[in-house]
């Protein structure tokens, strides 16, 4: 029975964060807007001049995923400076919804009701700490850490951010954010301020994505089908909304749609106020 697709189940925690750091990580390459002329610049070029510019700014994301029409995600993240904040809600029954799946009908998968309930994430970076509390599904923290545990990562002592993803299982979204401007083909302007390009299934961000949920490693590459992308910029030439429509697998079509909503605001992001703090390693305690 295809319960889980793992390849969308993956992308699709990963996808929005990962255009956060787009908009958060900038890139050193092409001209800012202002530099030269947007008209001299190509596509590609108009799109990373819109990126690192939003590097200077404090700006808001809001983002959605859908399975079918169905939510399945939804993330709002603040950034300021070397400061951000992030929740993201997972609605893991979406899955099964979207599929047309019941669990109830078969009494041996009756165990795995709660992989598919609801999960909660806060993240917060400050002053090169980085806070996550987690609940809810396979992840809730609560029995074994009490009310309001939050776990910690010095990135000033851990220093490799790529090694604290490998460990953990996820991506160093400033190298991924370089993979993917790279990977991007067939970029055009197709309106003002409209783009559109395409990013393969088996390309190297693709298959990144998927691996950062997979313990063994990413799946070999089912087929060579493309992830159409639409960015839109705004009158300032900076990012506005990222939209990514994924291929259908098993009658399933996913949706994602991140949009920038707010700029130049302050967001007074700060530590928790929590005394209940754990290295992020710990967390692997709390699991099932």
């Amino acid at each position: 029975m295809p319960v889980v697709m793992p390849r969308y189940l993956a992308g699709a925690v990963a996808v929005p964060a990962l255009v956060l750091g787009l908009a958060a990580c900038g890139s050193d390459t092409g001209a800012e807007p202002g530099e030269e002329g947007v008209a001299q610049l190509s596509p590609e070029e108009v799109l990373l001049a819109s990126y690192s510019s939003l590097e200077s700014e404090s700006y808001q994301m809001e983002s959605v995923v859908t399975m079918n029409g169905i939510d399945f995600l939804e993330m709002s993240t603040v950034v300021e400076g070397e400061s951000s904040q992030s929740s993201q809600s997972v609605f893991m029954s979406a899955i099964l919804d979207a599929a047309g799946e019941d669990l109830s009908g078969e009494p041996e998968l009756a165990g795995m009701e709660a992989m598919f309930s609801d999960m909660h994430t806060t993240t917060i970076v400050v002053a090169g700490t980085v806070y996550m509390q987690m609940s809810g599904s396979l992840v809730d923290t609560t029995e074994a850490y009490g009310e309001d545990a939050w776990f910690t990562i010095d990135l000033t002592e851990q220093g490799d951010l790529d090694e604290i993803y490998e460990m953990f299982g996820g991506f160093d979204l400033a190298s991924q954010t370089e993979t993917l401007l790279t990977e991007i083909t067939d970029v055009e302007e197709t309106g003002d301020g409209v783009y559109t390009g395409t990013v393969r299934e088996d390309s190297e961000f693709m298959q990144s994505m998927v691996g950062a949920a997979a313990p063994t490693g990413p799946p070999e590459p089912a087929s060579d089908d493309t992830v159409d992308v639409v960015i839109t910029l705004d009158e300032n030439e900076l990012l506005s909304t990222v939209e990514m429509i994924f291929p259908e697998i098993d009658g399933v079509t996913m949706h994602m749609s991140s949009e920038i909503v707010d700029v130049g605001g302050e967001y007074g992001i700060a530590p928790p106020d929590s005394d209940n703090l754990h290295p992020f390693e710990d967390l692997a305690d709390a699991m099932p």
